[in-house]
């Protein structure tokens, strides 16, 4: 169960997530909005079952927000908190079905109750809905929402002998099904973050593909798992219907800003369709966009690329490696270690669209973190006027096509972009510091010793601890524990590796001395770190 708190001032939103003991209730997930717009926005994409709302807040009340709750959630139990003990605020609040009406300074064992009253009241609404759904679908004929939701249930392996029956019995033109096919469309990689202009016409078009498939009678939409998803069940699966969807999809792209296209995929049904629904994200996934076509039909190549995909642990790796050549000064091996990056992103230059929403984001994603280390190295840091966070729109025309080299050169633009900033917050002479930094960067795990650093890049010990501590404003010393106890800190979050063995792993030999070290850099011991971290995951 999922509760969203509603509140323009942090403090109570903070002070309600304090007093209520939400696991013991049921509860699992907490969810906080500081505006109306954003709580909209939260209970579209979370569908939580409580809603605990401030009554006066700026641009739109927790009253409106009520009002949207009754002509489309009305699931949603709501629990009013307020600092106005106002007979209007408690009529509304109960005229539009809220559970209770708290006043502020909140009462522990009067929220608590009233959390539980909510509950309560959700449970009973739930168990009486299915208890009723069960019943109708006894002795009547399968509505299009159970339809739906069954397929679905197969789709997603819940209860599929279960779900197969029920939906057999109640459909018994579907018992003779022997192949289906699954289409499937995502607009999130055409979408802005915070831009809701994409709503409008995206639901236009999903009612526009319901309509051809009731117009053929080839099947019909299922319940999206996310608010930019569409996906098609398909009972008919014939070359004839393909012509006839892409014709549709063609017709509808100029309409629409972001591609008119379908994933999809075919295969055995009951048994086989949760390999068809894989395969049909698989197949959107594999758009050609330097060549679009409005169908795209599930490709081995695709997968195989996919499956070659960079773990997370391979990224961070490889985005290190990159940044420590940039600070290095050296051109050739900046040069290299790019190509080599945006190699490992772009699958040899296959203009897939998952290869390039993948890459799009990873860019980003980059930039942010080097962004964030040059503000803290260098105080006062600033993107130049100009700089543009990467789109994947960016990358194609006005016909949803795209130019692959142009994309190519953009990001290696972008990211280049970050050096000559660098380059310009520091003085030459440190580009040997930096060569340093990188050194110690690759090797923190091996022994470490000052004398010998300075003899390996040929300079005085004494001139070249004093230059480090200039540039980084820490000691050698103090930069190699720091790069230790960072990665000791991702160590610890696996509570079966041994303290001894984590110390030995990032390059101390003593485990005390390691102790002592981790304290002064976290202000922790090792095992209170660990604790820290497993009670805050266990939240």
């Amino acid at each position: 169960m999922k509760v969203l708190i509603v509140d323009d001032e942090a403090h109570v939103i903070r002070a309600v997530k304090l007093l209520v003991p939400w696991q013991e209730l049921g509860i699992t997930e907490i969810h906080e909005a500081l505006t109306p717009q954003e709580a909209i926005r939260i209970m579209e994409a979370e569908q939580p079952e409580i809603l605990i709302t401030d009554i006066v807040m700026q641009d739109l009340s927790g009253i409106d927000l009520m009002k949207y709750i009754t002509g489309t959630m009305q699931h949603i139990k709501v629990i009013v908190i307020s600092g106005y003990n106002n007979f209007d605020y408690v009529r509304s609040s109960l005229q539009h079905g809220g559970v209770d009406y708290l006043l502020k300074p909140l009462d522990q064992d009067q929220l608590i109750a009233a959390v539980k009253k909510a509950v309560l009241a959700w449970n009973q609404e739930h168990n009486l809905y299915h208890t009723a759904l069960v019943h109708k679908d006894q002795i009547s004929s399968m509505t299009a929402l159970c339809r739906e939701n069954l397929v679905s249930r197969l789709i997603h392996g819940d209860h599929p002998e279960h779900a197969y029956n029920k939906l057999t019995e109640l459909s018994p033109e579907l018992s003779g099904l022997t192949d289906c096919g699954i289409a499937y469309f995502n607009a999130e990689p055409f979408v802005l973050p915070g831009d809701d202009s994409w709503k409008e016409p995206f639901h236009r078009y999903r009612d526009s593909i319901s309509a051809f498939l009731t117009r053929w009678n080839a099947g019909f939409l299922l319940p999206a798992d996310r608010v930019h998803e569409i996906t098609a069940f398909l009972t008919v699966w014939d070359p004839s219907l393909m012509e006839k969807l892409k014709e549709f999809l063609t017709d509808r792209q100029s309409t629409l800003p972001f591609p008119a296209c379908m994933g999809i995929a075919s295969g055995r049904f009951p048994a086989g369709i949760i390999e068809v629904y894989q395969e049909a994200k698989t197949a959107f996934g594999a758009f050609d966009m330097a060549v679009f076509s409005p169908v795209s039909v599930k490709t081995d190549s695709l997968t195989q690329v996919m499956q070659n995909r960079m773990t997370d642990s391979q990224k961070e790796l490889d985005n290190r490696m990159l940044l420590s050549a940039f600070l290095t000064g050296n051109e050739e091996l900046i040069a290299d270690s790019l190509a080599l990056w945006i190699k490992n992103r772009t699958a040899n230059y296959n203009p897939y669209l998952a290869v390039i929403w993948n890459a799009v984001q990873d860019e980003n994603q980059l930039i942010d973190s080097w962004a964030d280390l040059l503000k803290q190295r260098h105080k006062g840091f600033v993107h130049a006027s100009g700089y543009q966070v990467m789109r994947f729109c960016d990358t194609m025309d006005e016909s949803m096509h795209l130019s692959f080299p142009r994309f190519l050169k953009r990001m290696q633009a972008d990211i280049s972009f970050l050096y000559q900033e660098l380059k310009s917050v520091h003085a030459p002479e440190a580009d040997m510091i930096y060569q340093v930094a990188h050194y110690i960067e690759l090797n923190y795990n091996q022994p470490f010793s000052q004398a010998a650093c300075a003899q390996m890049f040929f300079v005085n010990q004494e001139y070249l601890c004093r230059k480090f501590k200039q540039t980084f404003h820490v000691t050698m010393i103090t930069y190699l524990n720091n790069i230790r106890i960072s990665h000791a800190k991702d160590m610890l979050k696996d509570p079966l590796v041994k303290i001894r063995q984590i110390a030995h792993e990032v390059g101390f030999e003593d485990e005390k001395y390691f102790s002592r070290q981790f304290k002064k850099s976290a202000g922790m011991t090792p095992n209170d770190y660990r604790a820290l971290y497993m009670e805050n995951i266990g939240e």
